[in-house]
């Protein structure tokens, strides 16, 4: 009783919301300067090395993130068991687990990427590597295969940086080993340097990380160790049904992604498959925030599952949903309304379909990020059943609109994701509601309502925004530029009066998000309040 008393105390759940907060700022700039370097390497490589190499490139690019087992679902459950002993405080479970887990990681790693590591050029050979690449990719293969042994092993220390609650720190090592590797690339490239000196240079920066959450592992949480004596068998049933699952969950939603673009390139042709990949990649962009919310949302979540405070964890439910609901809304419906002067302004191509094909996008993008963060909250309790049905079902879903897609057409196709997408909303809002009887979904409907009119008093502002004259320009991708400068300008003008008139943020929510902005601020000033009571 006094740990759930504790648990939900109003100094432990400002606290914990200013670490979610800081933790999802700090997500946000990591995955903005993964995008970012990304936008500028792209076109330096393909001037060295041609559009043939950066091909090459990309395929082991993505060869290597397959490369990462520890980075799909196996490093989430870890997190979660390091951030539930932070909140029950059993650390020897978690010692056992992570260290039974780490053991078998390591195993399965050596079986996998040594072969690959010695057989990498009959794999290169096979794949249709051309002669000119073929020994430079091999060796480029090689070298990444016997790091990522080291990679996916070292995991478990990012796992218990993230589940100490300090996602912040792990994302800045992140930002800044994507950073150097980009700018280690452009030198090497400049002198002349090629595949394998790239895959060099990403290898190091994964040493590195590693390294970095090793010793950042043992300031932080210097209770939780990976040892020899902790690996035993009494572990290895809750590492298969819950770390194996999570695993599976990732492993079917890679299945799942890869259904439609393939299905809309053979039967729609590369036109459509352009039109879909264009406009995935800017619902990708905007679900960034959102996205960036979940890692935070685990460790904090697990926590206070672990505390056992059922009032603590519904109001942590409905914060998630709100503020995914605010991190997702507006970035989603201003694509929908502005989105093909976006796309004329990046890449210059206009399509009288492609309003249509984001209204559809942005609809799907918008039911999945409300399906994840109930896969989320539905890990958090332990259980590991629904979330795989969910996937399970979307598949199914997805699959029987693809069989019909000659007669569906391109839209009929983009509505039948949308549809499938809010079944899996639908599910997961239901287990999430079976899991914690404590949460109601009424509950979330008086907040989804305030921000869905203040986002519309925005877009209303930017749509006003468009009457406005520009000057004459030549370029009209220049024009379309400005445009959307002026737009996103008025919105932004407006985005606080329209929240403040809807009071779609309380005042110890506008206090939350000062301290996240300014904490010296806020730390002094509570502080001084303190000082005087």
């Amino acid at each position: 009783m006094k740990s759930t008393a504790s648990s939900s105390s109003p100094a432990l759940v400002r606290n914990l919301a200013q670490t979610i907060g800081r933790n999802t700022v700090f997500g946000v700039v990591s995955r903005f300067a993964q995008v970012a370097t990304r936008l500028v390497t792209i076109p330096i490589v393909i001037a060295h090395l041609g559009l043939g190499g950066y091909g090459i490139w990309s395929i082991i690019m993505t060869t290597a993130a397959y490369m990462r087992f520890g980075s799909v679902g196996i490093k989430s459950a870890f997190q979660k068991y390091v951030a539930e002993a932070t909140g029950n405080g059993d650390f020897q479970t978690a010692n056992q687990l992570l260290s039974t887990g780490c053991a078998a990681m390591l195993a399965l790693s050596v079986a996998v990427l040594i072969p690959v590591a010695w057989f990498s050029t009959a794999l290169a050979r096979a794949a249709g590597v051309p002669p000119e690449f073929l020994h430079s990719a091999a060796e480029s293969t090689s070298v990444l295969a016997v790091i990522m042994v080291l990679s996916n092993v070292g995991a478990v220390y990012e796992a218990i940086v993230m589940g100490g609650h300090r996602i912040d720190l792990a994302r800045n090592f992140a930002t800044f080993f994507t950073v150097a590797e980009a700018v280690a690339i452009v030198i090497l490239l400049h002198f002349g340097y090629g595949l394998f000196a790239m895959a060099s240079v990403m290898a190091a920066s994964e040493v590195g990380f590693v390294l970095c959450c090793y010793v950042s592992s043992k300031k932080i949480l210097p209770q939780v160790r990976v040892s020899r004596m902790f690996v035993t068998r009494k572990v290895i049933p809750e590492l298969v049904r819950f770390a194996g699952s999570y695993q599976l969950v990732n492993v079917l939603e890679v299945l799942y992604v890869s259904i439609l673009p393939v299905a809309v390139l053979r039967v729609f042709g590369a036109d459509a498959s352009g039109i879909y990949a264009v406009a995935t990649r800017l619902v990708m962009s905007a679900v960034m925030l959102s996205d960036a919310f979940l890692v935070p949302i685990l460790s904090g979540g697990a926590m206070v599952y672990a505390s056992g405070s059922q009032e603590a964890m519904r109001r942590l439910i409905t914060k998630s949903f709100k503020i995914t609901l605010g991190l997702c809304l507006f970035p989603l419906a201003f694509i929908a309304a502005f989105g093909p002067t976006m796309v004329f302004a990046w890449t210059g191509q206009a399509d009288s379909s492609l309003q249509i094909a984001l209204w559809l996008v942005c609809a799907a993008g918008f039911f999945q990020a409300f399906s994840v963060l109930g896969l989320v909250l539905y890990r958090v309790s332990g259980n590991a059943l629904l979330d795989n049905i969910r996937q399970a079902l979307r598949i199914v879903c997805l699959l029987s609109i693809v069989a019909f897609a000659r007669h569906e057409g391109f839209y009929g196709v983009l509505a039948g994701l949308a549809l499938t997408e809010f079944i899996g909303m639908v599910f997961m809002l239901y287990a999430v509601t079976k899991t914690f009887r404590a949460f109601h979904p009424k509950s979330l409907l008086p907040d989804a309502l305030k921000l869905t009119v203040a986002s519309a008093a925005v877009l209303l502002a930017g749509a006003i925004a468009t009457r406005i004259p520009l000057p004459a320009i030549s370029s009209v991708r220049w024009l379309a530029v400005l445009e959307l400068g002026k737009v996103s300008l008025a919105c932004l003008l407006a985005a606080w009066p329209a929240l403040a008139l809807t009071k779609s943020v309380t005042g110890a929510e506008g206090k939350a998000l000062i301290s996240i902005v300014l904490p010296r601020r806020m730390n002094a000033e509570q502080r001084c309040a303190e000082s005087l009571t």
